[in-house]
């Protein structure tokens, strides 16, 4: 069996770069970057970390300030470049400080974002994970992480199909057809002639065959309880992951694909670790 070294990492690294720069395209493309959404306004959430961000007055700042969003935009989107730059161009393992700033900042940008009405914090979890991973120079507590970062996504994963069988959702037949129409209404209504409005009908008026789509989804999340007990099928887990989120994208037009750089230990947790700990 393969040893975990720092060429593992290095490509930890590089296969998170590929993946976070495709989805940077796309939410450019989708009018989703802070300088594109223009915020006129902000809503107050019931948690303590907002509650102290917003005692700076940072989001204030950057209402009808585009200019400010946009470098908010630059400096979120250029740290990970920055990073893999330091890494290979200046032949270092991590920079701890670097690393530091790509913490606080994405925690800024972060919480700034979702005050905004826009999306949830969800998505942007392997952006506050993920720095605190590479901040480390020793490839044994890099190893450590990594799996607790393995357990920490089977976990969220897992817990979306054990919420439907808590809420008895899964038991419902309805419960698919149901979902699409709530979803998708205001494309249905928009555009009522379009194919993939025929599409959805069609799903929704056969709810035997939505609902065998949300079961096989529910099977899906549950498989992931696989993980806790062997590392075996971590590399199928991953595909079969990948597979969910373009069948989710194209049956709910929710893009998932922001979770998948949590997913990337399930890549390398087939290597071990043999040096001794120090």
């Amino acid at each position: 069996m393969e040893e975990f070294s720092t060429r593992h990492r290095r490509l930890f690294l590089r296969y998170y770069i590929i993946i976070f720069y495709i989805l940077a395209v796309y939410n450019w493309v989708s009018g989703m970057f802070l300088y594109q959404l223009q915020p006129i306004l902000f809503r107050t959430p019931f948690d303590g970390t907002s509650w102290l961000l917003m005692q700076t007055g940072i989001h204030q700042w950057l209402l009808n300030n585009q200019a400010g969003c946009l470098c908010f935009d630059i400096v979120f989107y250029l740290c990970p470049l920055a990073f893999w730059w330091l890494c290979e161009k200046k032949q270092i393992i991590s920079s701890p400080l670097f690393c530091a700033f790509w913490l606080i900042f994405n925690w800024i940008y972060i919480l700034c974002y979702v005050l905004f009405p826009s999306t949830s914090i969800e998505k942007f979890l392997p952006a506050l994970l993920l720095p605190v991973l590479f901040a480390t120079n020793r490839i044994t507590s890099f190893y450590y992480f990594m799996h607790g970062m393995r357990y920490f996504f089977l976990f969220f994963f897992m817990s979306t199909g054990i919420w439907k069988l808590r809420t008895g959702a899964v038991f419902n037949i309805e419960q698919t057809s149901g979902i699409l129409l709530l979803q998708h209404k205001e494309f249905l209504i928009a555009s009522p002639r379009h194919w993939y409005s025929a599409f959805l009908y069609w799903l929704i008026r056969n709810p035997y065959i939505s609902y065998f789509l949300y079961l096989t989804g529910t099977i899906v999340e549950l498989t992931f309880l696989i993980g806790f007990f062997t590392k075996k099928y971590d590399k199928q887990l991953f595909f079969l992951l990948v597979i969910f989120f373009v069948a989710n994208f194209i049956l709910m037009r929710i893009p998932f694909f922001e979770i998948l750089p949590l997913a990337l230990p399930l890549l390398f947790s087939r290597y071990i670790l043999k040096a001794p700990l120090q």
